[in-house]
């Protein structure tokens, strides 16, 4: 096993939709797999599997996440991130 393997036994992810009044309206759990596929799509990144920052995610950005992801819907005015957490233990 590698260290990201080991790194990643503690870690979800979710992309997150946000109303106007700033309520997470819509939440899609991720999982490392699906991470990896759409991490590249964040050039602007500070790690590898998106898990020390929320990433904001821009409506240019969805059909190339749900190429990636096909099950991903996204909402008209939400505005959405994706990022990671730590599980509990």
């Amino acid at each position: 096993m590698n260290d990201i393997d080991t790194e990643t036994d503690t870690l979800g992810w979710e992309l997150i939709g946000w109303d106007d009044n700033e309520q997470a309206t819509h939440v899609v759990g991720l999982t490392r797999a699906e991470i990896l596929r759409i991490r590249d799509l964040f050039p602007e990144r500070d790690d590898e599997l998106l898990e020390t920052a929320v990433y904001e995610v821009k409506p240019a950005r969805y059909s190339a996440l749900r190429s990636a992801i096909p099950h991903l819907k996204f909402s008209d005015g939400l505005e959405y991130q994706v990022g990671g957490f730590l599980l509990s233990p």
